[in-house]
């Protein structure tokens, strides 16, 4: 018998993550939430929480971001929840020099299957930054500026303006 019944991957409630102090995250509301169509243990709301220095997908460091350019970042957690939060980077692209925006939108990166995202930040690193590593460098260095966007599923892209 076949299944015609896809199994998705879903947070259940607007997390409302922003930037915490430093190079940590913060969320005003714990969610429940789905990976491949089973439920995970419920991801607590986060006070400073640190975030991770490598890359859920990769197993790597973070690479830095220098000045002029900017990506895409998606926030997530595994079936464990808690104060569990993984990360994968999108590719890095480069800002105009003048207006700081986009020349070409970020993307995001590959989202492994055992990760439930609950928010994106799009990073941006203006003309007077130095080089920026998620989950090292404050989020209020210099010339950065970091937007927040809390979601339910990907989308099919960031929304970057």
């Amino acid at each position: 018998m076949n299944n015609n019944n896809h199994s998705g991957t879903m947070s259940f409630t607007k997390t409302v993550a922003v930037a915490g102090t430093t190079s940590t995250v913060t969320t005003s509301n714990a969610t429940d939430f789905i990976i491949n169509g089973k439920f995970g243990t419920q991801l607590d709301a986060l006070t400073n929480q640190a975030t991770p220095t490598t890359d859920f997908l990769t197993g790597a460091a973070f690479p830095a971001l220098a000045a002029n350019e900017g990506c895409a970042i998606v926030l997530g957690t595994t079936a464990a929840g808690g104060t569990t939060v993984k990360a994968v980077q999108g590719g890095i692209v480069d800002l105009d020099s003048t207006s700081g925006e986009f020349i070409t939108a970020p993307s995001f990166g590959s989202i492994p299957k055992e990760m439930c995202p609950f928010a994106y930040i799009i990073i941006q690193n203006g003309s007077t930054g130095s080089a920026w590593t998620f989950g090292t460098t404050s989020f209020g260095a210099t010339g950065i500026t970091d937007t927040f966007v809390d979601i339910g599923q990907m989308p099919d892209r960031p929304q970057e303006s």
